[in-house]
């Protein structure tokens, strides 16, 4: 199976992720918070329908690293949604953006998706600048897709990273960054 990775500048602050259109739309959340700008812009179209998942009991989420939830709300432009925990914050370093893409791409194609979008902003929080946060993302992607569960299917995933105009640039410069060897993401440790 083949990456291919597009960049669409559709955002408006946190606003316009909402109206994606996709297989599987990413929504990060950090343990012990309030939901971010864009996760709460989601919410708010879905009359609030991530809120009350988050908040059922029996799933358990607290937004641990790599912890996933996934929803498929009735009439969005997101076909499913999925929710991945990043950590408590202060802990947001690219390890942790790592074991997120994985779960959620590995979910994501377990589910026979073709297409994730990850909405992609700049954030005060995180130790991860936007060209980190794109090369990452590829990085997971393209590993994934090489393993033996994947190497020998046929088709492409299609990750949409949505960003504003003014980050376009600096994302696309992440994605074209060349893999190396000395990568953050060892997720097999």
């Amino acid at each position: 199976m083949k990456a291919s990775f597009v960049v669409n500048p559709a955002l408006k602050g946190a606003s316009g992720v909402e109206n994606v259109e996709t297989d599987v739309l990413l929504l990060c959340t950090v343990a012990g918070t309030e939901l971010g700008p864009t996760t709460r812009a989601v919410d708010q179209s879905l009359n609030g329908l991530i809120t009350r998942k988050l908040q059922t009991k029996k799933l358990g989420f607290t937004g641990e690293v790599g912890q996933l939830i996934s929803i498929a709300p009735k009439g969005a432009p997101a076909k499913r949604i999925s929710i991945v925990g990043l950590g408590e914050m202060g802990t947001l370093q690219p390890r942790n953006l790592c074991k997120a893409i994985h779960t959620t791409v590995e979910d994501a194609l377990k589910r026979g998706a073709s297409r994730l979008s990850i909405p992609v902003a700049a954030n005060s929080m995180s130790q991860i600048k936007l060209k980190g946060q794109a090369k990452i993302i590829r990085e997971v992607v393209e590993s994934l897709l090489a393993s033996a569960d994947y190497r020998d299917k046929e088709g492409e995933f299609e990750v949409e990273l949505v960003c504003t105009p003014q980050a376009a640039r600096l994302i696309q410069e992440g994605l074209d960054i060349e893999p190396n060897l000395d990568s953050v993401c060892c997720l097999d440790e």
